[in-house]
C-alpha cells in the first residue's frame, strides 16, 4: 500500500472489504475516541456505508487525572457524529482501571452490552498496520508462541478492522485531505511504555538503518502468521468444542506433548480474550496441572483457574 494513496483510494479500499465480507446490510458500531484512527474510520464509513446502519460510541474511562481530556473528547466526538448525521452513544465507566489491559477489558465489555441493546451486528475499530506490527513484536518479546503472531483479523468474532494494511501515516494524510482535525489522548504514550518504545524508538531506528525495514518486517510477520493459521495441526482448541462453557478437557490435555499442552493453553486464553500472558505463565500453569491432586485452584497470568478430574477452566 503506497503512501501516495489518494483519499478516494482509502474509501474504495474499505468499500471493497465491506462488499467482500457481505456487510452492506450490517449495523456497525464504531469505537470512537477522537484520535486519528477512529476519526478516519468513522469518516470513511460515513461515505461507503448506509448512515442509518452506523453508530459511534465514546467510552469515558472515569474521573481520574485525565478526566478533563475525556470530557473534551466526548464533546468532540458528539460534534463529529452530529456533523455526519450518525447516532452517538456516550458511555462512562464507574470503575477506574489500573492498567492498559483493564482499560481495554472495561471498554469492550461496555461496547458489547451496547451492541446487544441497540442490535448492532459488528464493532468497527481503527486498528492499523502499525498497531498490528507493534502487537506482534510485543508478543514475541513476551514469548506467547506462534499463535501470538495471528493477533488481529479484518473480520473476526464480530469485530471489523478495515485498516490492518493501512499505515498511521496514510490515515493522517487522509484526514488532512478531508480537512478533519482530531483530538489525541495525551496519556496514550504512557499506558504501555514498552509499546511506546517500540513505536517511537526501535522501529524508527530500524528504518534509519535500513529504509523500509519496518514495512518489510510487517509483511514477513503477516506471511508467517498466515502460514501458521493454515496448517492443519494448528488448532488444538477445535478438539475442545465446549471450552467456552466447560473449559478444556483434562483428559485430552494429558494426552498431549508438553509443547502441544502449552499451545492448547495459549489458544484457550486467546479464545477467551486474554492477551497479557507470557511463555513463563504457560509453563507455570503446566507445572500446576502436572500435580496429581484432582481438584486445584490457582491464579496465574491474571486468570483464576479451577481444575477438577475432568476440566481445566478459567473463571471469568
Amino acid at each position: 500500500m503506497k503512501l501516495v494513496r489518494a483519499k478516494q483510494d482509502l474509501d474504495h479500499h474499505v468499500w471493497k472489504l465491506i462488499k467482500l465480507h457481505s456487510l452492506q446490510e450490517k449495523k456497525i458500531l464504531v469505537a470512537l475516541s477522537g484520535g486519528t484512527d477512529s476519526v478516519a474510520l468513522l469518516r470513511v464509513l460515513s461515505k461507503v456505508h448506509k448512515k442509518d446502519l452506523l453508530g459511534a460510541c465514546y467510552f469515558h474511562h472515569g474521573e481520574d487525572s485525565n478526566q478533563e481530556y475525556r470530557k473534551e473528547a466526548q464533546v468532540f466526538c458528539e460534534k463529529i457524529c452530529k456533523k455526519l448525521g450518525i447516532a452517538f452513544y456516550p458511555l462512562k465507566s464507574s470503575i477506574l482501571a489500573k492498567s492498559e489491559a483493564e482499560y481495554r477489558e472495561l471498554r469492550y465489555e461496555a461496547l458489547d452490552r451496547l451492541m446487544k441493546e441497540e442490535k448492532f451486528n459488528l464493532l468497527a475499530t481503527g486498528h492499523h498496520r502499525d498497531d498490528l506490527l507493534e502487537t506482534r513484536l510485543l508478543r514475541l518479546v513476551r514469548g506467547t508462541g506462534a499463535q501470538g503472531l495471528q493477533a488481529m483479523h479484518v473480520l473476526k468474532d464480530g469485530i471489523f478492522r478495515p485498516f490492518l494494511d493501512v499505515t498511521k501515516k496514510e490515515l493522517k494524510k487522509y484526514l488532512r485531505e478531508e480537512k478533519w482535525r482530531v483530538l489525541e489522548d495525551p496519556t496514550n504514550a504512557s499506558l504501555d511504555p514498552l509499546r511506546n518504545w517500540i513505536r517511537e524508538e526501535w522501529l524508527k531506528v530500524l528504518d534509519r538503518r535500513a529504509r523500509g525495514a519496518s514495512a518489510a518486517l510487517a509483511r514477513s510477520l503477516e506471511t508467517i502468521a498466515l502460514e501458521i493459521e493454515n496448517r492443519p495441526w494448528g488448532d488444538l482448541l477445535s478438539q475442545n468444542e465446549a471450552y467456552k462453557t466447560q473449559g478444556l478437557s483434562r483428559g485430552f490435555y494429558l494426552t498431549l506433548s508438553p509443547f502441544e499442552q502449552k499451545r492448547l493453553l495459549a489458544q484457550y486464553l486467546f479464545a477467551l480474550g486474554k492477551r497479557d500472558f507470557s511463555q513463563s505463565h504457560l509453563e507455570e500453569i503446566q507445572k500446576r496441572l502436572d500435580k496429581s491432586q484432582k481438584v486445584i485452584t490457582f491464579k496465574v497470568g491474571g486468570c483464576h483457574w479451577e481444575v477438577n478430574a475432568e476440566q481445566v477452566k478459567v473463571q471469568s
